[in-house]
């Protein structure tokens, strides 16, 4: 029994991620048609869907059971949908993969040593994990809505009944920990500290990946093809992450130690995909599935962390007018700001309800 409980814990972060990633990345370019922006896509898909789906339950103060229900309906519909409309795109998986054939040999060397070092950082997140202080409110707050089935309706360090916790509701992470608790059967603790924190850790890789692949990109006229030194980006970046715990607040420790936690997953996770989304969308040719993912961003920026609602608006702002400014068109800063719409949305209800 246990281990059909780990087999469904395993099932909703690892391949159902990726089949969700189909929707945004089938209108995509070939280039970043890939398992990795798949899997990517596919985590803000979710946090997306969650989002959108859980406020209303939490701010009616509904039950938990309710939202597991709906949810997980509109989670398995998306899915369905996603490799129905999506499946011309494992042929461009295999495609990319087919690549690897053409690569140079020490190429070929690098990728493995980054893998291999991908690996032992998942494994170190798992047995090296240490006591957190804010593991008090996260894991304590998944704990109790899946044992009381309410959310954000008691103290997390007493487990007293209390009025709704509007500083916290409208950004759901230990919710959505429960979520994945409820269905597997694990408790909120294990799913945090065993599986997400190794899971979420090689989802910041693949966005890592992909900006590489964007900041190396193919030049035609360059006398060396840049992309073949994409293995030593991600080395520098791993070796970044390593070593970069100089301090209690940096976005390396958070995400070494505390992936799992909304702060963790902003700072190492969320604001890394927005500066993605950034760049792609500085390009001359900005495809659909872009501008999808740039709004799953910005929702998941708020499922995060309530200091979305002022960072990101920000930073999409500058970053619309600086665009707007390299294209001399002022159509698309207006868009990205559409973009910001749910964020400010949110953002409203949070300053009427506070």
């Amino acid at each position: 029994m246990e281990l059909y409980n780990w087999g469904i814990l395993l099932f909703l972060v690892l391949p159902a991620p990726l089949f969700l990633g189909l929707i945004p990345v089938k209108y995509m370019n070939a280039s970043q048609r890939t398992p990795a922006m798949a899997y990517a896509c596919g985590w803000f898909v979710s946090f997306f869907l969650f989002e959108l789906t859980a406020i209303p339950f939490i701010l009616l103060q509904k039950s938990f059971r309710m939202l597991v229900a709906i949810y997980t309906a509109v989670f398995g519909a998306a899915i369905v949908y996603s490799v129905l409309s999506g499946r011309k795109v494992f042929i461009d998986f295999i495609k990319n993969i087919k690549k690897i054939r053409t690569m140079p040999f020490l190429v070929i060397i690098g990728w493995l040593l980054v893998f291999g070092l991908i690996g032992a950082q998942m494994v170190y997140a798992v047995q090296f994990a240490y006591w957190d202080g804010d593991d008090a409110y996260y894991i304590a707050t998944a704990v109790l809505t899946d044992t009381f089935d309410t959310m954000y309706l008691r103290d997390a360090y007493t487990g007293y009944i209390y009025p709704l916790d509007i500083r916290h509701a409208l950004s759901p992470t230990p919710i959505y920990q429960a979520w994945l608790s409820r269905l597997s059967g694990i408790p909120p603790a294990a799913v945090a500290h065993t599986v997400l924190a190794p899971v979420w850790l090689l989802f910041m890789y693949c966005i890592f990946g992909q900006i590489g692949n964007r900041l190396l990109y193919k030049n035609k006229d360059a006398k060396k093809n840049r992309r073949n030194y994409r293995p030593v980006f991600m080395l520098l970046i791993i070796v970044w992450f390593a070593y970069g715990n100089v301090s209690l607040y940096t976005a390396e420790t958070f995400i070494m130690t505390r992936t799992w936690q909304g702060k963790g997953l902003m700072a190492g996770i969320v604001l890394p995909a927005l500066f993605l989304c950034i760049m792609y969308l500085a390009s001359d040719k900005v495809t659909k599935g872009v501008w999808l993912l740039f709004v799953c961003v910005i929702v998941s920026a708020v499922f995060a962390t309530s200091i979305a609602f002022m960072l990101v608006p920000t930073v999409v702002g500058l970053a619309a007018i600086m665009i707007a400014l390299r294209k001399k068109d002022i159509k698309i800063a207006v868009l990205m700001m559409v973009c910001c719409l749910p964020c400010l949305v949110l953002g409203g209800c949070y300053l009427l309800l506070s």
